[in-house]
C-alpha cells in the first residue's frame, strides 16, 4: 500500500508542472493575450518586467500533452529557438532592452521564460 501511494505522490508531481504553471499564469499574472509573431499565433502570459508564459494558440492541447507526458516531451531545439525568438520579439514589442535569463521547457510547447529588461 506505501509503494501504491508513493508512486501516486510522485506521478502527481511529475504530471502537474505544465498543468499548475498553466493555471498559476492564468490566474495570477495581469497581461493575457494572442499574438501574430513572424507568421505564428501565440498565446502568452506575461507578469510586467519578470516572466513570461509561452506556448501556440490553442495551448489547451500543448497543456494536455504535457500532463500526460508527465513534463517530459521536450521540444527538439529547432522549436525551443522559434518560441525564444517569438518571446524576443514579443517583449521588444512592449519594453526596452530585455534580455532571456531563462528559458524552460515544461513539455508539449509550453516555456517558461525569465526576462529582464533595461528601464
Amino acid at each position: 500500500m506505501f509503494k501504491l501511494l508513493t508512486l501516486i505522490v510522485v506521478f502527481i508531481s511529475l504530471n502537474s508542472c505544465g498543468l499548475v504553471k498553466a493555471i498559476d499564469y492564468s490566474f495570477y499574472v495581469p497581461e493575457h493575450g494572442e499574438y501574430e509573431i513572424n507568421g505564428k499565433c501565440y498565446g502568452i502570459e506575461n507578469q510586467p518586467e519578470e516572466r513570461l508564459l509561452i506556448t501556440d494558440c490553442g495551448g489547451y492541447i500543448n497543456v494536455l500533452i504535457s500532463t500526460f507526458t508527465l513534463g517530459l516531451s521536450f521540444s527538439s531545439e529547432r522549436i525551443v529557438r522559434t518560441y525564444n525568438n517569438a518571446a524576443k520579439v514579443y517583449l521588444g514589442s512592449k519594453y526596452e532592452g530585455c534580455t532571456i535569463s531563462k528559458l524552460t521547457d515544461l513539455g508539449g510547447r509550453i516555456f517558461e521564460i525569465f526576462y529582464t529588461c533595461n528601464d
